[in-house]
């Protein structure tokens, strides 16, 4: 760090120039966050797109955004009305037409958005009743209608996606026709976002406390060099920092660090349906308790994620509804119990096994580390994506995690990890499946509550998951910023306010 410090560059923004610098770690390949759900684009697009609903920090509850109220006039029917005021940033009012073009743009799965299988799972299709009138045509009760109304949808301008004649679906990489509080005014990709304040917004929206005039995201993918710039001014706000560099930093006196609450959580997969091999080690539960069995959990989270993080052991928060961590099979560290499983299951002297990844890889050569002592011999393949492989069904291990979006109820993360039309479920179990689904497909809480806890005795009986830890989210701010996470762990800049702002 000392040098990386030594060269990094003079202060480029300040609260003078009331120029907000905010670091990611990671590129934005789009500012189009139909077409991308890192959690770089969530934070973006919470900026400069305005979903029909948002869910407030305090209540954790979904409010009106750009629909004024909401009626449900039968169980699979709900008419949204939406505000007047609402525009996009070339100054045109929003809509029902909108609304129909973006919800329908989401359930044709030739536009390959990334919501389309979460949107088609439930809704059947949308009408406009009027201008300012939506009526959304469910296939089935659907309790998460209005969190999925806040963040699995964005609303575009009718013909957004519309080039000469024909549906391009890039055609919003750089969001000129958002309608959130901030403006994209450049998108130089793998490099930086500049943002501005859109002069058209309505001052009584709930994100209307954005007070920063400019924002700049830069992309550096390095965390010393992050630090570094923002102990030096380069750099006033930067998110998962590891727990390490954060610490030091904080310490120095020369920046805050502050840990903050995640939804997020990390596991590892197994191929219990044999999609990458039909008699593939995965298939047999023994192989899929040992390997529970193996990794010794608490270990990782003091030694590897630190931070306010923990064990899991659930598949999904428990700090979600419907999370009950009482129903799950939990599985101790027990390696020599783990090696007894794999003998009994035929393999005494291990088998080659491919674990692959595309983050965290200190945690991913731990989980390999502690498979090859039980006598497996175990390697990890760590690509940019498991996208592609996973999807195609190729993989008899993969890590995943999960951030349900911040949404703080289990049915924003479990049907799409064991539903088994999903091509990244590897459960092959339709029975399991079914009762997934049943947990969103009705507004009875208490029922929703007792299917979530057979879920998870499910899942975690039949170890189709090696659950492995609730991340640590840390944060750089620089002395300038006063900022506080929200308990959901979605982070919202338009929060962040200079300290001695006029």
């Amino acid at each position: 760090m000392t040098l990386t410090l030594m060269a990094t560059p003079p202060v480029v923004a300040s609260p003078q120039d009331d120029t907000l610098i905010v670091a990611f770690p990671r590129e934005i390949n789009t500012t189009d966050g139909l077409y991308n759900t890192r959690r770089e684009n969530d934070i973006l697009g919470l900026l400069i797109d305005d979903a029909l609903y948002y869910v407030d920090p305090e209540t954790q509850k979904p409010v009106p955004l750009s629909a004024q109220s909401h009626e449900f006039v039968n169980d699979t029917t709900l008419v949204v009305t939406l505000r007047d005021d609402v525009t996009f940033h070339d100054g045109s009012q929003m809509t029902s037409a909108d609304v129909v073009y973006s919800f329908n743009h989401i359930l044709d799965e030739t536009t390959e958005t990334r919501f389309h299988a979460r949107i088609d799972r439930w809704l059947d299709n949308v009408e406009a009743l009027d201008e300012r009138r939506v009526q959304f045509n469910m296939k089935y009760p659907y309790a998460m209608v209005l969190y999925d109304f806040s963040y699995y949808t964005k609303i575009r301008k009718e013909g957004s996606y519309e080039v000469d004649g024909a549906t391009v679906p890039d055609a919003q990489r750089e969001l000129a026709l958002g309608s959130g509080p901030y403006r994209v005014l450049e998108y130089i990709p793998g490099q930086q976002v500049t943002i501005e304040l859109y002069e058209g917004y309505r001052p009584d929206s709930p994100k209307s406390v954005a007070s920063i005039q400019n924002m700049t995201i830069r992309i550096i993918g390095d965390y010393s060099t992050q630090a570094a710039e923002v102990m030096t001014g380069g750099v006033h706000w930067a998110f998962n920092v590891p727990t390490d560099i954060a610490e030091n930093v904080g310490n120095s006196g020369r920046a805050q660090f502050v840990a903050g609450p995640s939804m997020r959580v990390g596991y590892v997969a197994l191929d219990a349906a044999g999609r990458s091999d039909p008699d593939g080690p995965m298939t047999d539960i023994r192989v899929r308790r040992a390997l529970n069995h193996a990794i010794d959990r608490q270990a990782i989270v003091d030694n590897i994620v630190r931070g306010s993080s923990a064990p899991l052991v659930t598949p999904c928060q428990p700090i979600q509804f419907g999370c009950d961590e009482s129903a799950a099979v939990t599985y101790d560290y027990d390696p020599d119990g783990a090696r007894a499983l794999l003998a009994e299951a035929g393999y005494p002297d291990g088998f080659d096994m491919v674990l692959t990844a595309s983050r965290d890889r200190d945690v991913m050569e731990a989980l390999v580390g502690y498979w090859n002592a039980i006598g497996l011999n175990a390697r990890l393949d760590y690509l940019r994506s498991v996208a592609t492989p996973r999807n195609a069904g190729e993989l008899m291990a993969f890590y995943g995690s999960s951030g349900s979006f911040s949404i703080p109820d289990a049915g924003a993360i479990m049907p799409d990890r064991f539903i088994t039309d999903q091509a990244r479920v590897y459960t092959g179990d339709d029975t399991l499946s079914e009762l997934v689904a049943s947990t969103n497909s009705t507004y009875d809480q208490d029922l929703r509550e007792e299917r979530f806890r057979g879920s998870i005795a499910m899942i975690t009986d039949q170890a189709y998951w090696v659950p492995v830890h609730k991340y640590s989210q840390n944060f750089l701010l620089s002395n300038d910023i006063e900022y506080v996470q929200p308990e959901d762990g979605m982070p919202r800049l338009f929060m962040v306010r200079w300290k001695h702002a006029n």
